[in-house]
């Protein structure tokens, strides 16, 4: 089935239907922030749809995937799974550091006072 609008996207995505357009972009933003492990963003245009991935803590801006209307469910679900991907690396990449950084100063501090 070629999704042509978010009612169909929505309906493909939750098995449930709505009957207005803007309530189905609301309901898929939902939903992909909710189901996705970054949180990735969603939008639609008149051309399509795109995701992009979003990782807390990080400034840096990660790549958007747009979809024309006219796709599938099978490239709707790569396009979301690689952004999720990116918004996941980036965020590990932006906080692991600082968490290594705060156990290590920790210890450091901790090892001084075992003498």
């Amino acid at each position: 089935m070629k999704i042509n609008n978010c009612i169909q996207l929505h309906e493909q995505v939750s098995g449930w239907k709505v009957e207005m357009e803007y309530r189905a972009v609301e309901l898929m933003e939902k939903t992909v922030f909710k189901y996705t492990n970054c949180g990735c963003v969603f939008g639609t245009n008149d051309n399509g749809i795109y995701v992009a991935g979003y990782a807390e803590g990080s400034d840096a801006e990660l790549p958007t995937h747009y979809l024309k209307w006219g796709f599938t469910m099978d490239e709707y679900n790569a396009a979301l799974d690689q952004a999720d991907a990116e918004g996941v690396e980036e965020w590990e990449r932006a906080n692991e550091y600082d968490l290594v950084r705060v156990v290590d100063e920790n210890y450091e501090d901790h090892k001084d006072n075992e003498k």
